[in-house]
C-alpha cells in the first residue's frame, strides 16, 4: 500500500536516508490507512499523532516513562506512537534540520581561505555555511560556501557538484545569482559567487504584507531566471523565500543551485552529461531532496524531476506571497506530506478576497499534483503573468488619469446654485451699465460670488491638512461577553468587513491571515501597525443580546496617535447584512476614501439578502478556520 507514495528504500545505500523513507512509509501507510480503510479510529489516530510530536523533543532515556504518564492504559495509541519512534530513530530529524549538522570547525574573522580573507558568517544552507569575504586578488566582497563533511565524503556527489557548478556558472541571467569560482583549500571544497547585499523574500515577508504590484514584480523575476536556467537544462529543485534575495532596488536574485540538476538534453551539448544524467536520476529514486513546503508532489514520492517541478515549487512561493501561508502548510512534516499527496489547496480569494482571477488561474495551474496538467514549461507561465502584469498597470493609469476634482467641483457648484458667471466681455452689457439701471440686480451676483468664494475656502482649509490613509488593519473583533455560542459572529463580521473593504483599488487592506494572529492577544497599536505597515487600525466590539446586536467600532489613525471616528450600531440580527455594508460605507467616510462608480457597485453588491444564510455561513467559516477533522465535518451541515 505504502508504495503509492514512495519507491523502495533498497536504491539508495545511504543509512539516513534509508531510515527516513522507512518513516515516511510507515507513517504514510498509517495516515492511508485510518483516511481510507478506517481500520484505526480516527480520533485514536489523531492522539497517536501527537503523543509522538511530543516524544520526539523528550531525551530518548525518558521516554518509557512519558509513554506511561501520557498513554495510561491505551495500548493501541501506545504501540501506533513506539512504531513511529523507531521508524524515525536514525534520521535524526532529517528533514527539520539543514544537512551541515556534520560540519567542519567555522571560520573566524579575519582567517584567509585560498586568496580570500573571510569577513564573517552570514548563513548555513542544505549543503554548507556561507561566508561573507573579501576577494584579495580583486578586491571585491564574495560569498563563500564551504561544502559541510557529509556532502564531501561522497565521490558521486563531488563529481555531481562540480559538473553542475559549471552549468550554473554558465547562466547568463541578470535575476541569477553569479557564480566566481569553484575549488578546494585545506581539503575543502567551496563555491565562490557574487554577494548580494539585500534581504531574502522570508525576510522581507516577515516584516511586510507585499501589495499585488510588488508580487507581480517578484514573481515575473524569478520565472524569468528559472526560465532561463530550463533552458540550459538546469533544474533548481529548491525553489523557496530563503533562496530569493531582493535587492533595496527592489531587483531579484535567484540563490543556491546546490541542489541543482542537469536534466536530460536532447543535443550533447555537454560531454557525457547524458549518461551521467541517466544514472543520478536512477540513484536518486526515493531520495527525498528540497523543502517540505515547497516540494512538488513528485519530488515527495521520490520520482524523477524536471523543470514542471521549478513550476510547482514556484507556485507556492507565488501563493505564500498573497496568501501569507504555504498551500499545503501542516503542523508536522508528516501532515505536509499528506497535504502535498492529497489535499488541494484553499483558493487564494480565501486570503486575498481582491486577488484577480487570472492570478487565481496561473497560481493555480502551477500547484496541480499532476505535472501533466501544470504548465508545460516555465515561459508559459512567465508570458501569462507578464500579461497581467501589463494589463493590471494598464488599468491603473487609467484609474490615475480619472478626474481628481469632483469633490471641489461639487462644492463650488453647490455653493453657486449653478449660476454661469459673466465677464465684462462675454456679456451684452458692461458691469457699469447693468449697475446704472438696476444697482440692486447687479450686486446680486456679486454677493453669490463671494458666498461662494468663501464656501469654497472653508471647505479647501477644512480639507487642505486632511491626509487620506491609504492602509488599515481591520483587527479581529471582540466577543465583549465572551460567550462563546457567538464568537463565530465576531469572526464572521471582521471577515466580511475586510472582503468588503479589500474590493477596492485605492485600499490596502490587511487579509485575515495577518489580522488574526493578533486575536485575543493584548498587544500595543503601534506595534500592530508597525509590523503590518498600515496607517490606521479599526478595533470592534460586539454584543448580543437576545435578537439584538451592538457594535461598537473605533478607528485610529496611528501615525497621529488619535481616534478618528468612534460610533456604535445598534441593530436586530435580522439586519445584519445590510449592517455590514452601512458600517463598509461609513468607515471608507472617515477614511476620506474617494469611490468610483465601479467601487460603489462592489459595495452595493449583497452576496445574500438572506440573515439567516448569512449566519449559517459565518459560522460554517468560523468551523472551516478552525482546520480539524471535527470542525471541518461540523461547517458541512452549515454550509
Amino acid at each position: 500500500m505504502a508504495q503509492i507514495f514512495f519507491k523502495s528504500t533498497t536504491v539508495t545505500t545511504d543509512p539516513t536516508l534509508q531510515s527516513l523513507n522507512l518513516f515516511l512509509l510507515t507513517w504514510f501507510t498509517k495516515w492511508h490507512k485510518v483516511t481510507s480503510e478506517s481500520t484505526m479510529n480516527s480520533t485514536s489516530w489523531e492522539k497517536a499523532k501527537n503523543i509522538f510530536e511530543q516524544a520526539m523533543v523528550v531525551a530518548p532515556d525518558e521516554r518509557g516513562r512519558f509513554l506511561d504518564a501520557v498513554c495510561a492504559d491505551d495500548e493501541i495509541v501506545r504501540r501506533e506512537v513506539e512504531e513511529l519512534l523507531s521508524s524515525f530513530d536514525e534520521t535524526e530529524s532529517f528533514l527539520e534540520m539543514p544537512a551541515v549538522s556534520k560540519k567542519k570547525n567555522e571560520l573566524a574573522s579575519g582567517q584567509v581561505f585560498g586568496h580570500y580573507e573571510i569577513l564573517r558568517q552570514i548563513g548555513a544552507g542544505g549543503m554548507g555555511e556561507v561566508y561573507l569575504a573579501r576577494d584579495n586578488k580583486l578586491d571585491r566582497k564574495v560569498a563563500v560556501k564551504i561544502l559541510n563533511a557529509e556532502f564531501e565524503k561522497n565521490e558521486s556527489n563531488l563529481q555531481r557538484f562540480i559538473r553542475e557548478a559549471k552549468a550554473a556558472s554558465a547562466l547568463n541571467h541578470p535575476n541569477i545569482l553569479v557564480v566566481h569560482e569553484i575549488g578546494e583549500s585545506d581539503g575543502s571544497h567551496y563555491i565562490v559567487s557574487e554577494y548580494i547585499e539585500g534581504k531574502t523574500l522570508r525576510e522581507v515577508l516577515r516584516e511586510k504584507s507585499l501589495n499585488l504590484a510588488e508580487i507581480l514584480d517578484v514573481a515575473v523575476q524569478i520565472a524569468g531566471a528559472l526560465n532561463a536556467a530550463h533552458k540550459a537544462h538546469l533544474v533548481h529543485r529548491d525553489i523557496k523565500p530563503e533562496n530569493i534575495v531582493i535587492r533595496p532596488d527592489r531587483f531579484v536574485k535567484v540563490l543556491d543551485f546546490g541542489l541543482a540538476k542537469l536534466v536530460e538534453q536532447k543535443n550533447k551539448s555537454l560531454p557525457g552529461a547524458e549518461d551521467e544524467t541517466a544514472k543520478q536520476n536512477n540513484t536518486a529514486q526515493g531520495v527525498i531532496l528540497g523543502t517540505v513546503n515547497y516540494m512538488s508532489p513528485e519530488q515527495a514520492k521520490g520520482e524523477r524531476v524536471d523543470q514542471r517541478t521549478d513550476i510547482f515549487s514556484f507556485g507556492a512561493t507565488v501563493y505564500e506571497m498573497i496568501a501569507g501561508r504555504t498551500p499545503f502548510a501542516g503542523d508536522s512534516v508528516s501532515e505536509t506530506f499528506a497535504n502535498l499527496i492529497k489535499a488541494e489547496p484553499l483558493p487564494l480569494v480565501y486570503f486575498a478576497p481582491n486577488v484577480p482571477d487570472e492570478l487565481q488561474r496561473i497560481v493555480s495551474k502551477t500547484l496541480r499534483k499532476n505535472k501533466d496538467a501544470r504548465y508545460k514549461t516555465m515561459s508559459d507561465a512567465l508570458t501569462d503573468l507578464r500579461e497581467l502584469k501589463e494589463n493590471l498597470a494598464f488599468d491603473e493609469k487609467l484609474e490615475r488619469s480619472a478626474p481628481r476634482n469632483e469633490n471641489a467641483t461639487a462644492a463650488w457648484q453647490a455653493t453657486t446654485g449653478g449660476v454661469n458667471l459673466q465677464t465684462a466681455e462675454t456679456g451684452s452689457d458692461s458691469l457699469s451699465q447693468k449697475i446704472r439701471r438696476n444697482p440692486f440686480a447687479a450686486i446680486v451676483p456679486l454677493v453669490l460670488l463671494a458666498v461662494a468664494a468663501i464656501g469654497f475656502g472653508v471647505w479647501y482649509l477644512s480639507n487642505r491638512g486632511a491626509k487620506q490613509i491609504e492602509s488599515i488593519a481591520v483587527m479581529p473583533f471582540v466577543n465583549e461577553r465572551g460567550n462563546a455560542d457567538i464568537e463565530y459572529l465576531s469572526d464572521g463580521m471582521t471577515e466580511t468587513l475586510i472582503r468588503s473593504l479589500s474590493s477596492l483599488s485605492n485600499l490596502n487592506v490587511k487579509p485575515r491571515s495577518s489580522v488574526f494572529r493578533y486575536k485575543g492577544k493584548d498587544t500595543n497599536l503601534q506595534t500592530i501597525a508597525k509590523e503590518l505597515n498600515v496607517h490606521a487600525i479599526l478595533n470592534g466590539r460586539v454584543v448580543q443580546r437576545g435578537d439584538g446586536l451592538t457594535l461598537s467600532l473605533e478607528l485610529v489613525d496611528v501615525s497621529q496617535d488619535k481616534v478618528i471616528w468612534a460610533e456604535q450600531y445598534q441593530r436586530k440580527t435580522s439586519d445584519l447584512v445590510s449592517l455590514q455594508s452601512e458600517v463598509a460605507r461609513d468607515v471608507l467616510s472617515k477614511l476620506k476614501i474617494r469611490l468610483t462608480g465601479a467601487d460603489e457597485q462592489k459595495l452595493a453588491k449583497k452576496s445574500t439578502e438572506n440573515a439567516e444564510a448569512y449566519q449559517l455561513y459565518i459560522q460554517g467559516r468560523y468551523e472551516w478556520n478552525k482546520f480539524s477533522f471535527d470542525s471541518l465535518k461540523k461547517s458541512i451541515p452549515l454550509f
